[in-house]
């Protein structure tokens, strides 16, 4: 009787104490913007409209600064346009500094994340192939 006693005060402890550790994450989902392309979400749109300036480090070469990328984004709220924002990433700029770099809201935000594809050393970019990379949690 003892030793059912012990057991079932292990088994409930052991449930009561699990519970605890249970989070939940709110999921992340990775979207893709190309440039000159709208991304739509419940009442915001979000449109990559250029690449300012794009000093990155390129793909073969060995570079003593990393270099940043400038963009160009418009916010649209309601159909209307909100604001133009200026992005800049860099090495420099932390992860948890880009949260809600795009769009922050009680429901949403949105994070730029990357600018790819990289440059290449010695050729040109062609512009139509740039895309972001944008984190959204809801």
């Amino acid at each position: 009787m003892k030793k059912l006693i012990l057991v079932c005060i292990i088994v409930f402890s052991n449930l009561l104490f699990s519970q605890n550790s249970l989070k939940v994450e709110t999921p992340i989902i990775m979207s893709k913007l190309n440039i000159g392309k709208c991304l739509k979400f419940d009442r915001v749109k979000i449109k990559f409209v250029k690449v300012l300036q794009d000093s990155r480090c390129p793909k073969g070469v060995n570079c003593v600064w990393a270099g940043e990328v400038t963009v160009l984004i418009d916010i649209y709220q309601k159909g209307k346009k909100k604001e133009s924002k200026k992005l800049t990433l860099n090495s420099k700029i932390s992860k948890k500094d880009r949260f809600g770099n795009l769009f922050s809201s009680d429901e949403l935000i949105i994070s730029m994340i990357n600018l790819l594809p990289l440059p290449v050393s010695g050729e040109k970019t062609d512009t139509k192939v740039y895309y972001l990379q944008l984190e959204v949690k809801s």
